[in-house]
C-alpha cells in the first residue's frame, strides 16, 4: 500500500479558511480521508500483530479480503471504504484490539464483508449483526428475525448464512443498489452519489426503514435544496456535489419539535439530519454541515490548535448560537460553520422578492455575521496560545472573510432585530446558570 502526501497550497488553505475552497478543496480533502482511512487499516494490521495468535490471524484474513477485494474490483471497495459510516468502524476496530477479542466482533468483519459481496469475491466473511440485521455498510442491510446466540452471521460469495443456519441469497454485485425481499439496499436521494443511509448505524439498534413516502418526501426535499444551490450558490453547490455522500435521517426532537443536523470527525461526507420543512431550510443545513466536514478533514492535515494539557482545567467560552459554553475547538468550529451561514443569507437576501422574507434572511444574515465575528474575535485574542502559527493564519484569515461580510450594507432596522436577538440569547446565556451544563449534540442556532 502506497499513499500520496497530501498538502494544502497556500491558495487553496487561505480559501478554506475564508470558507470557500470549492469543489476542487473539497475533492482534496475527500482523497486525503480516504488516504486517512487506508493508514488506519494499515494500523489495525500493525496493532494485530502484537497480539498473535487467532487476533492477528483473524484481522490478517479480514486485510487480505479487502486487499483482494481492490483489486478485483477497486472502484466499488473504495466506494465502501470511503462511505461514511465505515470510518468509525475502523476507528472503533483500532481501539477494539487494545485488548484481545474476537474477530468477528470487530466492526472491521462488516466492511470486510461488503467488500467482498461488492467486488463478487468468493471469500468467507464472519461478522456481527446488530439491531435488527446485518449491515453492510455502503451497501445495505439484511433485516433479520434474529441473527444467532452470538449475534454473529457469515457471508461467503452472495450467501448469508444467519441463526440455526437460514441462509439467504443476496443481489449480485450489479443489483446490490436495487430493492428485493430480504435486502434493503441504499437508496439514492439527490445527486449522483448522494444516497439516503436509514438502515446504518455504528452506535445502536438500525432504526425502522423508510416508508417509500417518506423516502419521497426526502428526494423532493434534498432536490429543491440542491437546485436552490446550484441556481444562486455555485461554490456550496460544487463542494456538496464533491463531498457530500450520505444522508442519515435521525427524529425530530418530540419534546420541543426541534430539528437537528451533526457532522462527525470519521464520517466525512455523511450529514445526519432531521428533514428541513422547505428547500432553504435543507440547503443552509447542507451549508452548514459541508463547514464542519471541511473543518474537520483540515485538522487531520495541520494543527490549528495546541492540545489542552492533561490536568488543565477546562476553558469554556460562549457561543453566540448555543445554549451552553464551548470549548475552543467547538467555538472554531461554530464560527468556520457561521461564517457561511451568513453568506448564504447575505445571497438569499439579495435574491428574495417577497419583502417580509427578504427582510427575514437580512435578520439572520446580520445575525450570524455579527455572532461568527464577535466568535473569531475571541479566538484570536482569549485562545490566543492554543493557537498554532497555521490555526492564527487560519482564524485571522476567517476574520478578514467575516469584516468583508459585515461590510456588506443591510437595512438598519434589520441590523437592530439582530442585535436585539443577540442581546436576548446573551441574558438567556447567562440566566441559564446550572442548567448550563446540559450539553446538546449539534451545533444550531438556538432561537
Amino acid at each position: 500500500m502506497t499513499l500520496r502526501p497530501y498538502r494544502l497550497s497556500d491558495p487553496v488553505f487561505e480559501a478554506l479558511a475564508r470558507g470557500g475552497g470549492g469543489a476542487p478543496a473539497v475533492r482534496l480533502l475527500a482523497d486525503a480521508e480516504y488516504g486517512r482511512r487506508l493508514l488506519l487499516l494499515r494500523a489495525v494490521l500493525d496493532r494485530a500483530r502484537e497480539h498473535g495468535g487467532a487476533t492477528q490471524a483473524e484481522v490478517r484474513h479480514l486485510f487480505g479480503v479487502l486487499a483482494e477485494a481492490r483489486r478485483t474490483a477497486p472502484a466499488a471497495t473504495r466506494r465502501v471504504l470511503a462511505h461514511p459510516s465505515t470510518g468509525p468502524r475502523l476507528v472503533t476496530t483500532w481501539r477494539a484490539l487494545e485488548r484481545p477479542g474476537q474477530g468477528a466482533a470487530l466492526p472491521l468483519a462488516s466492511v470486510a464483508a461488503a467488500a467482498a459481496l461488492a467486488a463478487g469475491l468468493d471469500l468467507p466473511v464472519a461478522f456481527r449483526a446488530t439491531g435488527r440485521g446485518a449491515v453492510l455498510p455502503g451497501l445495505g442491510t439484511v433485516p433479520l428475525p434474529g441473527p444467532g446466540p452470538d449475534g454473529v452471521v457469515r457471508l461467503r460469495g452472495r450467501d448469508l448464512e444467519y441463526g440455526d443456519g437460514t441462509r439467504l441469497r443476496l443481489p449480485p454485485p450489479a443489483e446490490l443498489y436495487r430493492e428485493r425481499p430480504g435486502w434493503w439496499p441504499l437508496r439514492p436521494v439527490a445527486a449522483p452519489g448522494v444516497v439516503l443511509d436509514d438502515a446504518d448505524t455504528t452506535d445502536g439498534p438500525a432504526p425502522a426503514r423508510l416508508s417509500a413516502a417518506e423516502v419521497r418526501s426526502w428526494r423532493t426535499g434534498a432536490a429543491f435544496a440542491l437546485r436552490l444551490l446550484r441556481a444562486r450558490h455555485a461554490g456550496h453547490a460544487g463542494e456538496l456535489a464533491a463531498g457530500l455522500r450520505s444522508l442519515m435521517p435521525v427524529p425530530v426532537d418530540d419534546g420541543d419539535g426541534a430539528h437537528h443536523s451533526g457532522s462527525s470527525a470519521e464520517m466525512f461526507g455523511g450529514v445526519a439530519l432531521s428533514r428541513p420543512a422547505c428547500a432553504r431550510a435543507f440547503a443552509e443545513t447542507l451549508v452548514h454541515e459541508m463547514q464542519h466536514s471541511k473543518l474537520l478533514a483540515v485538522t487531520h492535515l495541520v494543527d490549528l490548535l495546541t492540545p489542552a494539557g492533561p490536568d488543565e482545567p477546562p476553558r469554556l467560552h460562549y457561543a453566540p448560537w448555543r445554549d451552553d459554553p464551548r470549548p475552543l475547538p467547538g467555538l472554531l468550529h461554530g464560527t468556520y460553520a457561521f461564517l457561511s451561514v451568513a453568506r448564504f443569507w447575505a445571497v438569499e437576501a439579495a435574491a428574495e422578492r417577497d419583502p417580509e422574507e427578504r427582510y427575514r434572511a437580512q435578520v439572520r444574515c446580520a445575525r450570524w455575521r455579527g455572532a461568527a465575528a464577535r466568535a473569531a474575535d475571541v479566538i484570536l485574542t482569549d485562545g490566543a496560545d492554543r493557537l498554532t502559527p497555521t490555526g492564527r493564519r487560519f482564524v485571522t484569515a476567517m476574520a478578514h472573510a467575516l469584516a468583508d461580510l459585515n461590510a456588506t450594507s443591510l437595512p438598519a432596522s434589520a441590523v437592530r432585530e439582530a442585535d436585539r436577538q443577540a442581546a436576548d440569547h446573551r441574558e438567556r446565556h447567562r440566566a441559564a446558570g446550572e442548567r448550563r451544563g446540559r450539553h446538546r449534540t449539534d451545533d444550531k442556532p438556538v432561537r
